[in-house]
């Protein structure tokens, strides 16, 4: 089949590029910007049985007029002494600002703006006055979760407003203003993810650009890869978002992106497809050598690494495809788009990469050229020339001289070789066994990040807890929330027990760990009484008819029925601490409801907010990592089997990249835990679900590549000598590819995010470990010991010395005897099926 493919592309390479200009720019002019279609944030992407979700329903359902999904926490403070007059009338200025912006638009972001107002002058959103000070919030409630795009205009809004107030005349001397709440944090992180995304692209283009230059010194070679991987992004990605453009306006097909896919898009087909085009290359580089004239050179090589490039892009696109298999949404979603998009990238490198090869012929090899290019022949005209060698002599691929050396080595060495390598990488790799993971945004952030230096602040007066408050939803379909006699006592009962909730904390210390519980009996959150009037019963009973649509569901249906709590944990809410708080008030709670004496039998708690969500992506994503590291491997196996119609040797390949998947985590622990040092509380959540598909699934390439060329080189050379002249052919093409793809995995590491720079770390470190220790050594030494053993047991293995019906001896036209090698790039001439064989 490529054998047909690459004489078509050889003959009609100018409808071939022409075809790729035509289809690039028409796809450009149907796609939308891919900032219009694109999404982002987590608690939206969960699935429907999470907790949150069903939460977030009922809240929906219950309270349409007030539902709050993230806030924005704007700090009012004062170092060294308490809030003076004029410290109140700044903070009164930014709460009537948002306060006239939710009355304007009622539809819009902002449906409550809390303040030392809105809850009696001096209570619960005003700190004591302390040794290092007093401060005050004003909270903003907006109708999106933490990441969405609303929240990002909005943001722009309120630091354009704060940097207004402190830009006043009448700005008071020595009050410091900060950002903080979950929104906050979120649009500081899509900040900084489109930051990295653009960082990452540039660094990524350079650095592939820097490495082709350093290894091949060829401007052509440097060229082609990139035109071929530039029109694969620029069509994959305009293809991406039609479809999810499409599925926008259609109920058909449900297509959702993401802002950090293309990040993943960017590097994945830089990497791969950049490897692909070397690939060719490289056997159009030997073609070449052995005589043929550019136009069979090319479509011969086509032919001869067709099978191999597919297999390779099949084994990724695989891999990654199977993510749809995942509940959390941006896996789902992502894996099979820059599956898709790497789809897009293979049928540029057996199309346009051949047919730009075939318009530059050997000129793309300039200035050294190609050994031999004085002999130039076709392949059904005059007999080659050459010495029949099996490694011409004269080669310029790169690093061709440690490969023969190391060849060598693996030959004469296998079971110390393969020992020793396995000994070296255990014991790290058994630290990477488990890896703490961490689900903190904050920690992610540049310390310089806006919101990162309002939390700092908060945290000098208030809980951190403050920055987002968890809501607690009591449903009781027996009603008594809202009306009758005991409904006073019924709440007060519930906020007295939560209040005096004891938790064990992980250092082992008993604490009473909620430290404010808003409701509609004291939506004020019981605490000392503090500021300047203090706290008098009317103007509790005043706050309470102001907050009874905040506390009690105002739909008909629900009435009486649905409450809202919403608790302040003394504790980050991205933290784990909060996470097992949550999980230990959720089992009170839920004992409490299973009491047939308790007031509040048959009462179902609903738990939402920061920390509700995040507990609930870390159960998600914990359960599709589990699931996604059984499916990936089985599905790379699987077509490892078909490509090379064995099975021992595709499981044992399979277990050499789980082997480097596992020392890169346990390297990368050891690495950022250093770097780091305490605020380092585990890897990103993210890490270890993209690091394993895309090692084990990328990693494949190298493998299909060297295990094909042994096995041909085999039945021409024999066992011994087959897997010498594979590995010396294509050792160099796998260095150089592997030097590329690690480099474009580590152009992540100029982004801002953590977690990018993790995953970048962790992905160029495992290519590399890929690229110089396992395909370097533990295959080659388990294919010699492996070749080894089928002989001795009597299994058909290769034999270690060629047949002569294999054509080593045999005479050619001109009555000379031709060496294997030679001989059989004659009988491939003549009939071309036995291509077909030598892929396989």
């Amino acid at each position: 089949m490529f054998d047909r493919l690459g004489l078509l592309v050889s003959r009609n390479w100018v409808f071939v590029l022409l075809g790729w200009v035509v289809l690039a720019l028409g796809i450009h002019w149907l796609a939308p910007a891919w900032d219009d279609v694109t999404r982002d944030g987590d608690f939206a992407y969960l699935p429907g049985y999470a907790k949150s979700v069903q939460g977030e329903r009922l809240l929906e359902a219950a309270f349409p007029e007030m539902r709050s999904k993230s806030s924005v926490v704007l700090v009012v403070s004062r170092a060294g002494g308490a809030l003076k007059p004029e410290d109140y009338a700044v903070a009164d200025r930014l709460a009537a600002e948002f306060s006239r912006r939710m009355e304007q638009d009622r539809g819009g972001p902002v449906v409550g703006v809390l303040s030392h107002r809105t809850e009696v002058v001096g209570e619960k959103l005003v700190s004591r006055q302390e040794t290092q000070g007093q401060g005050l919030l004003v909270v903003v409630q907006l109708r999106d979760e933490l990441m969405a795009m609303a929240n990002m205009r909005l943001m722009e809004e309120i630091y354009a407003i704060v940097q207004s107030v402190r830009s006043s005349e009448d700005y008071p001397a020595g009050l410091r203003l900060g950002v903080s709440g979950s929104a906050a944090i979120g649009a500081d992180m899509r900040i900084a993810t489109m930051e990295s995304i653009d960082s990452t692209e540039w660094a990524t283009i350079l650095l592939v650009v820097g490495i082709l230059t350093l290894v091949y010194r060829a401007p052509g070679l440097v060229v082609v890869p990139l035109v071929t991987i530039a029109a694969s992004v620029f069509t994959a990605t305009g293809l991406v978002a039609v479809l999810a453009e499409l599925s926008n306006h259609t109920r058909w097909i449900d297509y959702q992106i993401f802002k950090t896919t293309r990040i993943f898009v960017i590097v994945v087909l830089f990497g791969a497809g950049v490897d692909f085009c070397l690939f060719l290359i490289a056997r159009y580089r030997e073609e070449l050598e052995s005589g043929l004239v550019a136009a069979d050179a090319i479509s011969r090589a086509l032919g001869r690494v067709g099978n191999a490039l597919v297999g390779s892009a099949v084994t990724t696109i695989v891999g990654l495809g199977l993510m749809v298999f995942a509940d959390f949404g941006k896996f789902s979603n992502s894996g099979p788009t820059v599956a898709m998009c790497l789809a897009v990238a293979l049928v540029a490198c057996l199309t346009l990469a051949p047919a730009i090869l075939r318009a530059i012929g050997p000129a793309v090899f300039w200035p050294f050229g190609v050994a031999g290019q004085g002999h130039r022949r076709r392949i059904h005209g005059e007999e080659p020339s050459g010495d029949g060698q099996a490694v011409p002599a004269q080669s310029s691929a790169p690093f061709q001289w440690f490969w023969t050396v190391l060849s060598g080595q693996v030959l004469a060495r296998p079971g110390m070789v393969f020992v020793v390598t396995v000994l070296l990488l255990a014991p790290i790799g058994a630290g990477g066994l488990s890896v703490p993971v961490t689900y903190d945004l904050l920690s992610e952030l540049p310390k310089e990040s806006p919101s990162v230096r309002g939390t700092r602040l908060l945290s000098h007066h208030f809980a951190p807890g403050e920055t987002s408050p968890i809501t607690v939803l009591a449903s009781r379909e027996a009603g008594g929330l809202s009306e009758g006699e005991d409904r006073r006592a019924r709440m007060q009962q519930l906020v007295d027990m939560l209040y005096g909730l004891e938790y064990r904390q992980q250092d082992g210390n008993v604490v009473r760990p909620i430290t404010g519980v808003r409701s509609w009996v004291e939506p004020l959150g019981r605490r000392e009484t503090v500021g300047l009037l203090g706290v008098m019963r009317q103007g509790i009973i005043r706050a309470q008819e102001e907050t009874k649509s905040t506390y009690l569901a105002q739909a008909p249906e629900y009435a009486d029925k649905v409450t809202r709590f919403d608790l302040v944990f003394r504790y980050d809410p991205f933290s784990l601490e909060s996470i097992h708080l949550l999980d230990h008030l959720e089992n009170h709670l839920e004992a409490v409801a299973a009491d047939p004496g308790s007031v509040w039998y048959g009462t179902r708690f609903y738990f939402l907010g920061t920390t509700a969500g995040i507990r609930d992506l870390r159960t998600v994503t914990a359960a599709d990592q589990v699931r996604i590291q059984q499916l990936v491997p089985l599905g790379v196996l699987a077509v490892l089997v078909g490509i090379l119609r064995r099975f021992w040797i595709p499981v044992y390949l399979i277990l050499t990249v789980l082997l480097g998947y596992f020392f890169t985590m346990g390297t990368t622990l050891l690495v950022f835990s250093s770097l780091y040092g305490d605020s380092f509380h585990g890897v990103d959540w993210k890490v270890p679900v993209f690091l394993f598909v895309i090692l084990i699934a990328v990693g494949q390439d190298y493998n299909i590549y060297l295990t094909t060329r042994v096995f041909q080189e085999q039945k021409r050379h024999g066992r011994d000598e087959g897997l010498r002249v594979a590995m010396i052919r294509t050792g160099g093409i796998i260095t150089s590819c592997g030097l590329i793809m690690a480099g474009t995995f580590a152009a992540m590491l100029t982004g801002s995010l953590r977690a990018v720079r993790e995953l970048g770390f962790a992905l160029a470190l495992g290519i590399l470990i890929d690229t110089f220790v396992i395909r370097t050594v533990l295959v080659p030494s388990f294919l010699v010991l492996w070749g080894r053993f089928r002989e001795k047991r009597g299994r058909g293995a290769v034999p270690a010395r060629p047949r002569t019906d294999w054509g080593e001896s045999e005479r050619g036209a001109d009555g000379r005897k031709s060496g294997g090698h030679q001989e059989g790039i004659e009988r491939e001439a003549i009939r071309a099926q036995s291509s077909q064989d030598e892929s396989n």
